[in-house]
């Protein structure tokens, strides 16, 4: 019992440490894409989800309407798949017939499991242009969306106080 109550007391500080900048995945044609190429949004949210994942599948389509919300910024969003090297099909299959928009990646090397302590599915994340993780949460309920929404905004509002004061450009 300590030992779950330690695990879920230090897993947030391990996120919020964590800087997924220099990780790397493969996209669905089996390209290697490293996520600091994609960071020069106004936000990036990582979903790390599974085609067997009914929650994972619920949240797709409330994410696509949080972005599409806020259409003048620049919102992206990367899925990253924690199915095994064998359902790749079924991956592939789904993205094609469910058109959100998302950056579609896998993890066959379980760098989530192994370097970010993602165990379960549907996990999200927000991270800002460094990479740096300032958000996350496990799961999915409806109304979930809301929180991610003011973590972004908050995002938001953090880095036009800091070009107001001229500390970024």
């Amino acid at each position: 019992m300590k030992k779950i109550v330690l695990i879920i007391l230090v897993t947030p500080i391990v996120l919020f440490s964590q800087n997924l900048s220099n990780l790397k995945f493969q996209n669905l044609s089996g390209n290697t894409v490293t996520i600091k190429d994609h960071l020069a949004n106004d936000a990036t949210i990582v979903l790390f989800w599974a085609t067997w994942c009914i929650p994972c599948k619920e949240e797709f389509p409330v994410i696509q309407k949080l972005t599409q919300k806020y259409e003048d910024k620049k919102i992206k969003v990367i899925a990253i798949s924690q199915d095994s090297p064998r359902s790749l099909a079924k991956v592939k299959s789904y993205t094609r017939t469910h058109d959100y928009g998302f950056m579609y990646l896998t993890d066959q090397k379980e760098i989530a499991k192994s370097k970010l302590l993602v165990t379960s599915v549907p996990f999200t994340m927000l991270l800002n242009k460094q990479g740096k993780v300032i958000y996350n949460h496990s799961g999915y309920l409806p109304g979930d969306e809301k929180e991610l929404e003011q973590h972004i905004l908050k995002l938001w509002e953090q880095k036009e106080k800091m070009q107001s004061e001229g500390k970024i450009e």
